[in-house]
């Protein structure tokens, strides 16, 4: 009887500890549909610019910068934009504001005074 009390509680805490693994790994898969006010854009060691912060408010991207960002470039696609794109707007004051429209993807570029250009960041407009 001893024994069997055994095997059945090995079965049972096995049985347990293989449904905790899989709610464990299952959950790690799934996708998350959280937001982040968080953003990064990968820059150059020589670049002296970069972006602050990105708030989206009423089909309106405001963009602050800190450094010597002189340029942006907002663009729905991921190939940058070359020095005489026509994409490129000036930074006035650490700050620019973009009209854009809702449940689309952007990518934002800025150029620091040497000309250095950003890697792309990626935005999502959709609410």
């Amino acid at each position: 009887m001893k024994g069997s009390k055994q095997t059945s509680f090995i079965i049972v805490a096995g049985i347990l500890v293989l449904a905790v693994f899989i709610f464990v790994v299952t959950y790690n898969m799934l996708p998350r549909n959280r937001q982040s006010n968080s953003y990064y854009v990968k820059v150059g060691e020589t670049m002296s610019a970069k972006i602050d912060s990105i708030n989206i408010d009423n089909d309106t991207l405001v963009l602050t910068t800190l450094g010597d960002a002189i340029e942006y470039c907002v663009k729905s696609t991921r190939t940058t934009p070359g020095p005489g794109n026509i994409c490129w707007k000036k930074i006035h004051d650490n700050k620019a504001t973009i009209q854009i429209y809702n449940y689309k993807q952007y990518y934002i570029w800025i150029k620091d005074t040497s000309g250095t250009v950003s890697s792309p960041m990626r935005i999502d407009s959709r609410r």
